[in-house]
């Protein structure tokens, strides 16, 4: 069993991963009993998150574009802490970082050799929650003022409906690894810092924001919402030097939530408003549903930040930061030379469960516009370090009566995680799956 199947099985265990809940000691500050390593270096998963992929060949690819791998540095942070503290700990890393390669042989060699001469600066490239990291970071005074260029990749700067989905984990949900899970989120001052700000919540008649009684009343914490939404508000006004966002797009992604008896009704649809901020309405004044998509976990318009320039990949969450043309994107970004490829393509939206029993079968289903037979498919192990054992290539084929989508089905009988490919010519769209 790889490693990831491993660790997956803990949420197999009543309290398994009870051990990283915050103790009241952590919650006042004393922040001792676990240390953040560095950067994912294999494939992982818990529930509701749809795996996650290792940041390797974006690191690798980096340190190849620049002058010597040493110029390229990892923050690894305890993503169950407060965005705010993470970003107190990405300013001393920022500092020690250039202050050391500042000084580096490399450095000075090819400043020397430098048209301008100008002193290196930062360049940061952040993921998801790291996205919030940055925009936290610029909230404390000078902490950017050495920062040349920011890039965020998939980061919900108005959170996403999964932190609810997550810390209402368990209630109306069957199985024990959702238990698990919701009774960890609910200790997290870093989960409720994703919640959504944003008008998500539609309560039949209108569209309103959440409050922390709302979070509350499905299992989350009263008072580390209101400081998640007080931090929101905060983070809208920071400024981030040079900064470019990358979303992704075309995935089923859930947009708005309903609660019914303490139960978060997850949609996949989201609403438009007016000009003057009032939400669209049909003849008879019923709330218009659009599907607005996006990466899977975020939502397309939730990664927006002030006005700063949004560009668009087809691709799911943990694999935005290593896809081909993402990692192009950002490497031009840091040379300096060009803005890396031109992202977006074609678009291929992709479903398909988190977690399946080993032997069961389970649905592929793909929505595109493209000709079928131009769409190809492929499942592999993601925890093997060499592919010992062959690909499955699922034939996807059009499902009857509806348009633009496709669907295969696939039996798994070893255990461990595996990682779906769907491509239509360009970057595939890659997600994991959890068999066990």
């Amino acid at each position: 069993m790889t490693k990831a199947a491993e660790y997956a099985a803990r949420w197999d265990l009543d309290k398994g991963m009870d051990v990283l809940a915050l103790t009241e000691d952590e919650r006042a500050g004393r922040l001792a009993r676990v240390m953040p390593g560095r950067l994912l270096r294999t494939p992982a998963w818990m529930p509701l998150t749809d795996g996650l992929e290792p940041y390797t060949p974006l690191v690798k690819s980096l340190r190849k574009a620049v002058v010597h791998r040493d110029a390229i540095a990892e923050f690894g942070y305890d993503w169950r802490l407060p965005v705010e503290h993470n970003a107190k700990m990405l300013a001393d890393a920022v500092d020690q970082h250039l202050t050391a390669w500042r000084t580096h042989p490399a450095c000075v060699d090819a400043r020397d050799r430098a048209p301008d001469q100008r002193p290196a600066q930062i360049v940061l490239v952040a993921h998801s929650m790291g996205g919030l990291l940055a925009a936290a970071l610029a909230l404390i005074p000078g902490a950017v003022d050495e920062v040349r260029a920011v890039v965020t990749v998939g980061t919900p700067f108005h959170g996403a409906v999964k932190a609810m989905e997550i810390l209402n984990s368990g209630r109306g949900m069957l199985g024990l690894p959702a238990r698990n899970l919701g009774r960890l989120a609910r200790t997290l001052p870093g989960v409720h810092d994703l919640l959504p700000s944003y008008r998500c919540r539609d309560t039949g008649d209108d569209v309103v924001a959440l409050t922390p009684g709302d979070v509350e009343s499905i299992g989350g914490d009263r008072e580390l919402a209101a400081n998640a939404f007080e931090l929101h508000a905060r983070l809208a006004k920071a400024v981030l030097p040079g900064h470019r966002i990358v979303e992704g797009t075309a995935q089923p992604t859930t947009q708005s939530l309903r609660i019914r008896d303490g139960v978060v009704e997850a949609r996949h649809v989201g609403y438009d408003r007016h000009d003057d901020g009032e939400l669209l309405r049909d003849g008879i004044g019923r709330l218009v549903e659009f599907d607005h998509g996006g990466d899977g976990t975020v939502y397309r318009y939730s990664t927006t930040h002030g006005d700063v320039d949004t560009y668009s990949v087809a691709q799911q969450h943990a694999a935005l930061p290593v896809t081909g043309s993402v990692i192009d994107f950002t490497r031009g970004l840091l040379t300096g030379g060009r803005r890396g490829a031109r992202l977006g393509g074609t678009d291929v939206g992709l479903a398909l469960p988190d977690r399946v029993p080993v032997g069961a079968g389970f649905q592929i289903v793909v929505r595109t516009e493209q000709d079928p037979a131009r769409v190809s498919c492929l499942v592999e192990d993601a925890g093997a370090e060499v592919l010992r054992d062959p690909v499955r290539r699922p034939v996807l084929m059009p499902i009857p009566g509806e348009d633009g989508v496709l669907a295969a089905r696939v039996l798994l009988d070893k255990p461990g995680l595996h990682r779906v490919k769907v491509g239509g010519g360009g970057d595939p769209v890659t997600r994991l799956v959890m068999v066990a």
